[in-house]
């Protein structure tokens, strides 16, 4: 009996401290975010043994309501950026659902104080469009598994779609139109990836939008708004594709013109191949 009061006694007092100093569970969290970047950075594969202090951190930040300061945005974000990167450490494979939502929250009840803010906007967009990739993932090896029986119509996001070809294209450009509509973009893992994918362009839109207004768009910034169109537009049967796959380049026209940023290579090189359909 004395040992369960004793129990109860020092329960009681650690909460008390723990009220009675806020910053130390601050600098504590911190000290686990620096961790999961490293983690995340150098060895992702042993991301399971370190689950649980993130989800203690996670707790710790609900217990002192630290995203309903204003006054922490540079902390917020610093924090949220790590622990999101740890929940999609491999995002074609899945994520830690818990912790990609939790940092969607987050990302949210910041927004609130925030509302035009670039980097919060960017961070839900990357939240959404990482949640996409698992499910991109298996459309992908779903229809390199079925390839030599579907043909040319079980590749998703065939570019350039007919009605943005010129009508002056000689013949061999012909065979670049869109295939016949592809009744797997009604399946399950389409409709799932869209419903991932729309929000996130969303997201990057009102990012981009508000990084011009601004006068401190990046080139990065732009690349991730032509990503998620790119991969919106893939799991979007025609005429919609078109708008996702034009827009795409739009953006990374922008990217390209952007002072001393350089474009992946797939991004160059896809920039390079169809930014002639679009005007």
């Amino acid at each position: 009996m004395s040992r369960h009061s004793g129990s109860s006694r020092h329960r009681s007092h650690h909460s008390r401290s723990t009220e009675e100093n806020p910053e130390d569970l601050v600098e504590q969290v911190k000290s686990i975010v620096t961790l999961l970047y490293e983690v995340v950075s150098s060895r992702p594969y042993e991301w399971e043994a370190y689950l649980p202090s993130a989800r203690s951190a996670m707790r710790a930040l609900d217990h002192l309501r630290f995203f309903r300061d204003p006054q922490r945005f540079a902390e917020q974000v610093w924090m949220l950026h790590g622990l999101q990167d740890y929940a999609f450490h491999d995002a074609d494979s899945g994520c830690i659902h818990d912790i990609a939502e939790w940092c969607q929250a987050a990302w949210l009840r910041i927004l609130r104080n925030y509302p035009d803010n670039v980097e919060t906007l960017t961070g839900l967009g990357r939240n959404w469009l990482q949640r996409a990739q698992a499910s991109l993932a298996r459309i992908h090896r779903e229809e390199g598994n079925d390839s030599s029986s579907q043909g040319s119509s079980s590749q998703a996001g065939t570019w350039p779609p007919r009605s943005l070809l010129d009508e002056d294209e000689d013949d061999a450009d012909e065979e670049l139109a869109s295939p016949p509509a592809d009744p797997r973009r009604q399946g399950p893992l389409y409709v799932e990836a869209r419903g991932y994918l729309q929000p996130a362009v969303d997201f990057y839109a009102r990012a981009v939008r508000s990084a011009d207004a601004l006068g401190c768009t990046t080139g990065d910034i732009l690349a991730s708004a032509a990503e998620s169109q790119m991969s919106l537009g893939n799991v979007t049967g025609p005429p919609g594709d078109e708008r996702h796959f034009a827009q795409a380049i739009r953006y990374l026209r922008s990217a390209e013109a952007v002072p001393g940023y350089t474009l992946s290579v797939y991004l160059q090189q896809y920039l390079n191949d169809y930014g002639r359909y679009v005007s």
